[in-house]
């Protein structure tokens, strides 16, 4: 299978989906976007994953890639390919969609629990709840797209935390982090953790926090992630 990984910045990587894909004998490209690498036809994308990135998928004109990105993500979705979209990448795939990407009345950073409910987290599986690591201030509405865009997660601060549509599901948070790949995104966005705690926000915690949580909850994290893969990779 060729799975292409649409990497924004250096330092959100694939984290655990790489090893995962690895196992499973896919031949895995990684676009990294942010170093001028091009988006590939669609005919040639078997799986496609787009990871996250703290620019806003509404800056078209500053990181013109955008636009061909929010393409692909119809196309998938018309040709029945699965597709994943983590943080950046689920808001890519609603704003792809037509739906409102919007600033979010709190911002997320650390490790808070979500709530999955509705057909679509029965049908996977998936547990009532589960504390997962996330890094957004921006937020995305459902696409209006009845009985194809269905919402599955929420949490306390963030209405809407993950959707399926069609053959791409959307997690606002992310379940593939690593200790290394959180690390990375720890070193590169303290600036935002510290501003953020100034700030006063509710949901954003500071960098031991984050680190000592983490003990206890990458675990389970990948451990979802890999349920949720499957299911895309059986459909």
């Amino acid at each position: 299978m060729e799975t292409y990984i649409f990497q924004h910045v250096e330092f959100e990587g694939p984290g655990a989906i790489l090893p995962y894909l690895q196992a499973k004998g896919h031949n895995v490209h990684i676009v990294r976007l942010y170093a001028g690498d091009p988006i590939p036809h669609e005919d040639d994308v078997d799986f496609a994953i787009l990871m996250g990135g703290p620019m806003s998928v509404l800056e078209e004109t500053e990181y013109p890639y955008i636009v061909r990105e929010k393409e692909l993500c119809c196309d998938m979705v018309q040709l029945g390919k699965p597709m994943l979209g983590i943080c950046l990448g689920a808001q890519m795939i609603a704003s792809a969609f037509g739906a409102a990407i919007r600033k979010n009345p709190e911002k997320e950073i650390g490790w808070f629990p979500v709530t999955f409910t509705g057909d679509v987290a029965e049908e996977m599986d998936l547990p009532d709840s589960l504390s997962v690591f996330h890094w957004h201030g921006e937020t995305f509405d459902i696409p209006d797209l009845p009985g194809i865009a269905e919402p599955f997660a929420f949490s306390e601060a963030c209405k809407n935390q993950a959707f399926k549509i069609g053959s791409g599901i959307a997690l606002q948070f992310h379940l593939e982090a690593t200790p290394e790949s959180m690390e990375s995104m720890l070193k590169n966005g303290d600036d935002e953790i510290k501003a953020g705690i100034a700030a006063g926000f509710d949901y954003v915690q500071d960098s031991k926090d984050i680190r000592k949580e983490s003990e206890t909850t990458i675990g389970p994290a990948n451990e979802l992630l890999v349920k949720i893969l499957d299911y895309l990779l059986e459909k």
